[in-house]
């Protein structure tokens, strides 16, 4: 279904430590962990490997270092199909980012931006093929490089998805006219001053970023109660499917990528929210970044 889509994606490559604990620790306070793991992980890359396993074409754009993580991390990105060629292996140390995991699938994240931060913005840009049908992008990277490699997208007619994670009060003046802007809940207030709660606070967030971005479309993602769509007339809500909620880590990447290819696919951008909504609610149930994506077929098997 999106095996014809090329898409590239700018951003963040980490090693994932994931803590598991019944509860996050108040401070002082000592808790005996369950299981802790490593794992591949990073905005970037876990979109990159959702794009993937929804069949697209993938090429990964980022910087790690010639040091054990970012040898393995690269090694995983070609192992799942991605074309890691826009990979740059100079950077001073691989990211890292510390998952803090509690009983009931909530997590809390340390993120250690390392060679994440080194990333240069003319190489980021010169890495994107004149064949880009669609580019991803995050805020785990320097602005600098997410400004560059957004204007160059929009210039050149790529449809251009920003994910507005982590949660910063980012310039978005500087990238006028993307296709889709898709922040949280945390991310909408932290970009907005407004903490989405309720349909009018979901709307006067949405009109806001329209302003600031001047997207197509802004799509709020609001965890269980699914997401929204406003395209600067209309405001519309579509509802989460239902999960069992075991790692909530990287369902936002998951339903960004989803969203990202249904749009470039069909057009549709409430099919588009649809889809992602369905990817998302597979990625909750299952544990850790990248086994939590799931593939095509089961995306669309989910009713």
């Amino acid at each position: 279904m999106y095996k014809n889509i090329k898409a590239a994606v700018a951003g963040s490559i980490n090693m994932d430590l994931i803590l598991k604990a019944p509860h996050i620790p108040e401070c002082g306070e000592n808790v005996v962990g369950s299981d802790y793991g490593y794992a591949n992980g990073g905005k970037g890359a876990n979109q990159a490997t959702a794009l993937a396993k929804l069949g697209a074409k993938v090429k990964m754009i980022g910087k790690v270092a010639d040091d054990a993580n970012g040898r393995k991390l690269v090694e995983n990105l070609e192992k799942n199909g991605i074309d890691a060629s826009g990979v740059a292996k100079d950077g001073t140390q691989t990211g890292l980012a510390a998952i803090l995991l509690d009983g009931e699938g909530r997590n809390r994240i340390i993120v250690y931006e390392g060679a994440n931060a080194q990333i240069n913005p003319k190489e980021a840009v010169e890495a994107i093929d004149a064949d880009t049908q669609l580019l991803l992008v995050q805020f785990e990277t320097s602005e600098d490089v997410v400004t560059a490699v957004v204007n160059h997208a929009i210039e050149s007619g790529i449809t251009t998805v920003i994910d507005c994670g982590p949660a910063k009060n980012f310039a978005l003046e500087k990238m006028q006219g993307a296709t889709i802007l898709s922040p949280n809940e945390s991310e909408t207030k932290a970009l907005t001053g407004i903490d989405p709660k309720n349909e009018a606070d979901v709307l006067q967030a949405s009109v806001i970023l329209k302003e600031r971005s001047k997207a197509e479309f802004i799509v709020l993602k609001l965890g269980e109660r699914g997401c929204s769509l406003y395209d600067g007339k209309e405001l519309k809500f579509f509802s989460a499917f239902e999960s069992k909620v075991v790692d909530t880590t990287a369902a936002g990447d998951c339903f960004t990528a989803a969203l990202a290819l249904e749009y470039v696919r069909s057009g549709n951008i409430e099919k588009a929210c649809i889809t992602g909504n369905k990817a998302g609610s597979i990625a909750v149930s299952r544990l850790g970044a990248e086994n939590s994506m799931p593939t095509v077929d089961e995306v669309f098997g989910l009713n």
